[in-house]
């Protein structure tokens, strides 16, 4: 499949061959770029440090693809060379590409050119913020990572944590039906959207996913409140304990704080977003699948979502796979947590034919 209907924004690079401020904030669909010429310092750098921010804008890329009916936005940290092993990485439902650059720029450093897409309806990208359902930011990722294909070349690896981790592997399902899989994907935590139950985990009421006959029953409520009204706007971030998204160890440097003030984090998403997290199944079942290698990373300190969850969803996995718990929380900005996931990422996807 041919994609040819993307913006560049590589002309605009500052003379110091640094961060496509020009583009950084287009964040719906439509929207002109920001003013090349006094371009505001965009939210996701408080995230990091000023020596962080010099290193990331020696590399940083930003352009622009239309899908869903949206333009998307691309973070992308290029390998001079073409051909270099290619890594599309999926942030959560709590996150942006700009959240995931330390990783990033871990993996850049191992010889991957790295692509960071906002989906629909959040971060930077386009569409009404929190209007989006799991089929589409699975159509996102698998646009984007056949776009970054013929773009840039290399084999193809996909990645992603909390809900990214399940879009993650739905992406490559519907990529290995379709006859083109990539060659091995990276979840950090692996969620199943078919499953009733795996929604309620995310919440607070996560006890409630225990009980037989609950989970099957909310998903035909949400289904029917989606036919009604599938535009009512639900509360988001008082549902789940994003509290406890990172451990303390990222509490000591303020970034919850940070996170909460964030522009381009959720606030609230639509009722037919929260029916599809209910009830959307894998185009390929985990325990149907032959052709994608995964490996499966779990938090132990996670206090979000219980690390059980991921490891039933392990189990539940056919074909090449592996398992590795990490001594961290949900996700983590920490040097440590990023070498050590970047490492694990790369030893597995040399198996499967990283080597540039």
């Amino acid at each position: 499949m041919r994609i040819d209907n993307v913006t560049d924004y590589s002309h605009s690079v500052p003379a110091r061959g640094g961060l496509q401020t020009a583009a950084e904030d287009p964040s719906r669909a439509g929207s002109a770029p920001m003013n090349a010429s006094a371009p505001a310092a965009p939210y996701w750098h408080r995230y990091y440090s000023t020596a962080e921010i010099e290193r990331i804008r020696r590399v940083l890329q930003v352009r622009q693809l239309p899908s869903t009916g949206v333009t998307l936005h691309l973070d992308i940290y290029p390998q001079p060379r073409r051909g270099a092993p290619l890594l599309v990485l999926n942030h959560g439902g709590g996150g942006y590409g700009g959240l995931f650059v330390k990783l990033a720029m871990a993996c850049h450093a191992l010889g991957y050119t790295v692509v960071l897409p906002d989906q629909k309806g959040q971060g930077r990208s386009g569409g009404a913020m929190g209007d989006f359902t799991i089929d589409e930011a699975v159509q996102n990722i698998v646009d984007v990572a056949r776009w970054a294909r013929q773009e840039y070349g290399g084999t193809l690896y996909l990645g992603g944590g909390s809900v990214g981790s399940g879009l993650t592997y739905f992406a490559a399902a519907a990529m290995a039906r379709d006859g083109d899989p990539p060659a091995a994907v990276l979840c950090h935590n692996l969620y199943d959207f078919g499953d009733p139950r795996t929604a309620l985990e995310f919440t607070r009421f996560a006890v409630l996913a225990r009980l037989p006959l609950l989970p099957p029953l909310f998903r035909a409520l949400m289904r029917g409140l989606a036919r009604l009204a599938p535009g009512l706007r639900l509360p988001y971030r008082p549902l789940a304990k994003f509290r406890e998204m990172l451990d303390r160890r990222d509490w000591d440097g303020g970034f919850h704080e940070l996170w909460r003030r964030d522009p381009h984090i959720l606030t609230t998403v639509t009722a037919r977003y929260f029916a599809s997290v209910l009830g959307t199944p894998a185009a390929i079942p985990f325990e149907q699948n032959q052709a994608v290698p995964v490996l499966v990373t779990n938090p132990t300190r996670d206090r979000m979502v219980r690390p059980e969850v991921t490891r039933q969803s392990f189990l539940r996995l056919a074909g090449p796979r592996r398992y590795a718990e990490l001594d961290f929380g949900h996700f983590s900005l920490q040097p440590e947590f990023t070498q050590q996931l970047a490492r694990l990422a790369d030893a597995w996807f040399k198996e499967h034919g990283a080597g540039g």
